[in-house]
Formats: C-alpha cells, sequence, structure tokens
C-alpha cells in the first residue's frame, strides 16, 4: 500500500493543497511549527478514507473536492470527488463496487491533537451503532489507538510464544523477564444487551448476556483454555454483574495456534467495540526481580509499543497509518532514539503499510535516514508543504525548542546540582553521556565527580556555558562542555575566554572570561587517518578548525569491533570517514562500547585528569 499524491481544495488552512509522496519511501515524516497544518492533512485523509469506505450515493459526503492516488498491490486507483460526483480511474461511478481500498487506516494520537481523536471517536460510535445483535461481520477499518489501548495491545503480544520477534522485542524494551502463567480477562454488560436480561447459570442461551455468532465462538474459545475443572457460577460473578475468565497462557497458545495475531486481536477488538471487555489481568515478572502489572508503564515508555504493535498486527495487510505527533510527550532524549525504532520496527513491512508522521521536534528529524523533509509553513494564512533539506528543517525548528525547552532545562539543571553537588559537563550528542560514564569508570574505580548532560547542540551548550544565571547557581562549581571536533570548532573558538590548553592530542580547552566555565574540544585519538582529518601541520598542530571531522565515535575508529560503523566518503581533497549513520549511535554507545577493551578508553584520560583538576 503507497499513497501517490492528494489534493484537497480546501480544508480549514489546507487550500488547493497538493501532495506528492516518494512511492519508495515506507515513511513520510511532516513536520512544522504548531498550527502549521500537519494534524489538519490527517484530519481531512481520515474524512477521505471514511468517505471512500462508506460512500453512499444518497448522503452528503465531504465538505471538501478531493483527488487521491494510491497503489495497492502494484495497481494505481485514482479516486476524484468534485461537487459530489464520484469518479474512479476516470470514469463517473455511483458505487464503490470492487475497487480495490486499503484494508485498514491506523491512527496514532498521543492527546495532543483533540479534533483527531475526535474524529474517530464519531466513527468508532457509528460503527458501534451498525452492531445489532453482537455478531460484528462488518470489518472496522478505522482502528484509533490511544491511551486506552495500552493494555489489549501489549496483552496480545506477551500472549504470543516465547520465540515471537515481537514479544521479544517488547519484552527487552519495557524490561520484561517473563509473565505469569494465567491471564484474566474481565468483561461486562455490553451495549446490545437488555438491561433486564438476568444471567441464569443453567441456561446457556443468557450466558455472555446472550452474546452470538463469532462473538459468542470466540468467548466458547477462551472458555476452553481454562484449565483444569469450572462451571459457569465460578467464572460469573452475579452481584457484581461481570466475568472473570482465567485463561492459561499454555491453553491459550495451542487453541490459537493457527489464527494469526491480527485475527487475535480483532476478535479482542470486537468485545472493547461491544463494550464488553472491562479489563485484561497480566501479571509480569521484571528483569530487576520485581512484579508489575500491565497498566503500571508510562505512556513515555508505550510511545514505540504502541507502534510496534499496530506494524506487528497488521503487518499482512495493506495500511496506510498516521502517526500524529507521537513524540510530542517524550523526554529529548527518546526523542533522538524515536525515528530509529519506528525504522526498525517498520522495515520489514515497507511493502504493505505507509507510515505518515508529523512531528514538530527538532530532536527526532537529527537520525532521520532520508535527507530531506516534508516541511509545513504558513503563508498568507494558508498551509504550505514542501520539501526541504533535513538540516535546514532542524534549523528553522531547533530555534524554537531551545526557546521554549531553556527555562525548563537550566531549571532540571539546577535542580540536578543542588541534588548531587557536582559540576555539569554539557554535551552536544545524546549518547555522549553514556560514552562518557563508560570512559570513566573503565578508566577509574570511583564514583564519577561530575554529571554529564545531553544539552540539544553545540549552540545550545556554548549559551549554558556563558549562562550568568548558571554560573551565579553553581556555587563555586565548575562548568564544562564537550565540543566535537568539527563545525561545532566555531562555537568553541568564538566563546569569549583564553585558551589554557593548546594541544588537540590532549583535548584543547578554553576557559570564559566571566567565570569558571570550561569549553573543551574533543581530544584527537592517535589514529592517523582520524588525526589527517584534524590536524592540518603535525609539528605546530595547526587544526582544519571547523573543516575538522571528527565526533565522539572517532575515537573508537580502528577497532575489529568498530569497523561496521564507519564508512569512507568523499570530499574535497580526497575522502573521509564518517560515522555510517546517526540511527545507529544509540545501538554503538548502548551495545558496542561497554565492550571495549580499557586500553580504548585512555584518550579520555587526559581530558578527565583536567577536570578533576578543577573540583
Amino acid at each position: 500500500m503507497r499513497l501517490k499524491s492528494v489534493f484537497i481544495s480546501e480544508y480549514k488552512n489546507l487550500k488547493d493543497f497538493s501532495l506528492a509522496f516518494d512511492e519508495n519511501s515506507f515513511i513520510d515524516v511532516f513536520v512544522g511549527k504548531n498550527g502549521s497544518g500537519k494534524s489538519n492533512l490527517f484530519e481531512a485523509l481520515i474524512e477521505i478514507f471514511r468517505h471512500i469506505y462508506e460512500y453512499d450515493k444518497t448522503k452528503a459526503g465531504p465538505s471538501f473536492n478531493y483527488i487521491i492516488i494510491y497503489k495497492i498491490g502494484g495497481v494505481d486507483t485514482h479516486i476524484e470527488w468534485n461537487v459530489n460526483k464520484l469518479k474512479i480511474d476516470g470514469t463517473e461511478r455511483k458505487t464503490f463496487g470492487v475497487t480495490p481500498r486499503p484494508d485498514n487506516v491506523l491512527v496514532y494520537y498521543s492527546g495532543h491533537n483533540t479534533q483527531v481523536s475526535s474524529l474517530i471517536t464519531q466513527y468508532e460510535t457509528a460503527f458501534s451503532k451498525r452492531i445489532k445483535d453482537a455478531n460484528p461481520t462488518e470489518i472496522r477499518r478505522f482502528i484509533g489507538i490511544g491511551t486506552d489501548y495500552k493494555e489489549l495491545l501489549l496483552a496480545i503480544i506477551l500472549l504470543q510464544p516465547a520465540d515471537n520477534k515481537a514479544r521479544s522485542y517488547i519484552c527487552k524494551k519495557l524490561g520484561i523477564s517473563g509473565i505469569e502463567p494465567d491471564i484474566t480477562i474481565e468483561l461486562q454488560r455490553p451495549i446490545f444487551t437488555d438491561n433486564k436480561l438476568v444471567i441464569e447459570n443453567f441456561d446457556p442461551t443468557t450466558h455472555f448476556w446472550g452474546a452470538k455468532g463469532i462473538t459468542r465462538t470466540f468467548l466458547d474459545n477462551l472458555l476452553s483454555c481454562v484449565k483444569g475443572e469450572f462451571s459457569h457460577s465460578s467464572v460469573y460473578n452475579s452481584n457484581k454483574d461481570l466475568y472473570y475468565i482465567p485463561i492459561h497462557i499454555e491453553l491459550f497458545q495451542q487453541k490459537f495456534i493457527n489464527p494469526d495475531s491480527n485475527e487475535t486481536f480483532r476478535n479482542f477488538d470486537n468485545l472493547r467495540t461491544l463494550n464488553m471487555l472491562k479489563k485484561i489481568h497480566l501479571g509480569l515478572n521484571m528483569v530487576d526481580g520485581s512484579k508489575s502489572l500491565l497498566s503500571h508503564f508510562s505512556d513515555g515508555q508505550f510511545q514505540t509499543v504502541y507502534i510496534y504493535s499496530l506494524v506487528e498486527l497488521f503487518k499482512d495487510k495493506n495500511c496506510i497509518t498516521l502517526l500524529d505527533e507521537p513524540d510530542s510527550f517524550l523526554h529529548p532524549e527518546w526523542q533522538y532514539d524515536f525515528l530509529r525504532q519506528v525504522f526498525e520496527i517498520a522495515n520489514n513491512t515497507s511493502k504493505s503499510n505507509h507510515i505518515l508522521m508529523s512531528s514538530h521536534s527538532a530532536v527526532t528529524l537529527i537520525p532521520h535516514v532520508n535527507n530531506k523533509i516534508k516541511f509545513f509553513e504558513i503563508k498568507d494564512n494558508v498551509a504550505n508543504c514542501y520539501d526541504l533539506l533535513k538540516t535546514v528543517a532542524i534549523k528553522k525548528l531547533s530555534s524554537d525548542l531551545i526557546k521554549y525547552s531553556e527555562q525548563e532545562q537550566i531549571l532540571s539543571i539546577i535542580n540536578t546540582i543542588q541534588i548531587e553537588k557536582k559540576p555539569v559537563l554539557f554535551t552536544e550528542g545524546s549518547t555522549d553521556p553514556l560514552i562518557l560514564k563508560e570512559a570513566w569508570y573503565k578508566l577509574y574505580e570511583v564514583d564519577m565527580p561530575f554529571i554529564p548532560f545531553y544539552a540539544f547542540s553545540c549552540t545550545y551548550i556554548s549559551q549554558l556555558l556563558t549562562d550568568e544565571r548558571l554560573q551565579k547557581e553553581m556555587g563555586g562549581l565548575p562548568m564544562f562542555a564537550l565540543f566535537d571536533f568539527d563545525k561545532a570548532f566555531n562555537q568553541w573558538n568564538s566563546i569569549n575566554g583564553l585558551v589554557i590548553q593548546k594541544d588537540p592530542l590532549l583535548g584543547k580547552v578554553k576557559k570564559w572570561k566571566s567565570g569558571e566555565s570550561y569549553a573543551i574540544m574533543l581530544p584527537v585519538p592517535t589514529h592517523s587517518e582520524i588525526q589527517k582529518q584534524v590536524i592540518k601541520n603535525p609539528v605546530t598542530l595547526e587544526t582544519f578548525g571547523g573543516e575538522s571531522c571528527c565526533e565522539i565515535e572517532h575515537l573508537f575508529y580502528g577497532l575489529p569491533s568498530t569497523s561496521m560503523y564507519f564508512k569512507s566518503e568523499p570530499c574535497v581533497g580526497g575522502s573521509k570517514i564518517v560515522f555510517k549513520s546517526d540511527s545507529d549511535k544509540t545501538i554503538f554507545a548502548k551495545e558496542v562500547v561497554p565492550k571495549l577493551d580499557k586500553s580504548a578508553f585512555e584518550v579520555f584520560r587526559p581530558m578527565f585528569e583536567f577536570i578533576k583538576t578543577k573540583m
């Protein structure tokens, strides 16, 4: 499934709005400031596909004209709605007939945009009203995933066999070592039932409030997964009018071995649509030895879990997935990891699932593998969307991000200082603190005497380092900042102060003239290829300054276990060694660096020794 293009005549600030998609990309990211039109596009797409799914020539269609072209199974479908006339592939039509349509439109909403959730709620309400006899044979086309799906999605994934790839990923992500052998499904009186209906233990027709068809079949199959003997009265609490079905997971896996996880999801989701599914009780064993429940995880922990679940459950379907600012409420470090995880999750389903994601976070964009981003901007009160270089898009977004986050960041730093009573070392990379901590504890057997702080960019760490408010709050403690030896050199060089360490091999250091703040350039490693990218004159140790190329990962270049993470890239006058992909930096920091020998970290020692002299 691939969207190829869409035209919208007028929807809110989308006017004569046209957008084309790259057929080869399975994920398109839309960025822009709040109110620029990103969410309006998603709302319009929901309206368009609802019209396509529920087309009725006797009913009014959307309030706007549209043209949409998509590809399913290698075949293009061209749909046009203009002044209440429907055309499919250029021919006026009264019905959709067998026209290919997506199996589902999956919508994840974080709660940031209430209009998106409202549109999905309207669809679900209308869908529920069409269910007359607890036997929903109609497929629910829109699947809206919000926080209320947390328990259901996680339970279905965890009910898969232990060797299931999705289950393994989720367990690793959330720190789950195993699950309890039983899961309890709690059911309540559904919407289709007469409130006067009394359930009789010895009258099967009243069981489950008279459920019939596929709903009753699924419920009976669940009962067959109860271990040992039981009666209707042991699973139904007449005082509370609730069912408690204790399912043995091993029996469940045996019973539902044939249906795929999507069918299992649909069966449970039918119960939810009927307002019958009240709660799922599943005990979890955590890696740290503690016990937990499905409901105990934060929404932040669940952002990528929601998306992984959606992609896994619908991997064999032709779908469009709309992710409406899923990174809105994530910590900046989690924002940085977000797209890498989405790519990791969705890569295997790229042929059938087209993901559209909106964001206004510069941090989220940094590891994006595509060079161009779809950027929303308001001009003359009308939304415009155009392809923009990723670096330019980040620059457009980051100034607002820094202004918005500055006070919060400073308060966080002050709070940490007051608690820890330690200096801070600002870094421009989100994974730098992980590497610095690993380096310190490889080289020293004492507690780290400073706190590494990720602070977005070299521009921002320069601002923090020379912030007089922070200087006063430090209470005499020094501040440090670590700059990569690349374009960040220009920020380092612009700081007004005295160079007190000139040797780039040890890490050049400049002291700010107005306080105890020290700007440190990343020390240059001994490897000749990396030194050539920084040192212009080996005798005088003159460097290429802002034209240099040395990031913290380069300090580990030349080791057998790190070679796969670097590549040679052509540049003026020859070639240079670069880290292959920003999206791999987290893996490198978390999984590769900790396994390196102590000797690989000696390059950090001069910098650490300097910091120790200022304590």
